[in-house]
């Protein structure tokens, strides 16, 4: 909640962001699903050079895994995270822009074969000061597959607030 700014007194940040600082703790959403196809894979694997027959091609995919065919990238489920969280609505009082400052804690738990639909879902977990200016925002985020039980992908996922600078009087 505070942090000593050396010197200063601690910040305290639900002062500063409380509309913010009330979700602590809450689901602050899940986005719409989105359909996962072979041509979507395939776009990932030619942008990043994730490829392979695992997740480009379907006949040898069926035939060495376990899985019925191609799965996603792994990469590809975390790079979904950004545009998932756009269509989360959280409160921007007093704050000037975010940054993804990384994550803290990223698990891929369970394959999502191609023709899938996954969604993310966002708990926000924790909210405290970085300086005087500034907080961090911890959202626990999980990509569902529709139909399972079992996440895709589980992550503590922290996000950099730059405050709002104050108007002068």
């Amino acid at each position: 909640m505070t942090e000593n700014t050396g010197g200063n007194s601690p910040v305290d940040i639900t002062e500063l962001l409380p509309d913010l600082a009330a979700l602590r703790g809450t689901n602050v959403g899940a986005s719409e699903w989105k359909l996962i196809d072979q041509a979507a894979i395939d776009a990932f694997a030619a942008l990043t050079g994730d490829g392979g027959p695992i997740h480009n091609d379907p006949e040898t995919a069926e035939r060495i895994a376990p899985f019925g065919g191609t799965i996603v990238q792994g990469f590809m489920l975390l790079s979904l995270l950004s545009g998932f969280a756009r269509s989360v609505s959280m409160p921007q009082t007093g704050i000037g822009f975010r940054l993804n400052y990384g994550f803290d804690r990223v698990r891929i738990i369970a394959p999502v074969p191609v023709g899938s639909r996954v969604r993310g879902s966002f708990v926000m977990s924790d909210l405290v000061a970085k300086g005087p200016n500034a907080g961090l925002m911890t959202l626990a985020a999980t990509i569902e597959i529709e139909g399972s039980d079992t996440p895709a992908l589980i992550a503590d996922w922290l996000a950099y607030l730059q405050l709002a600078p104050k108007e002068a009087s």
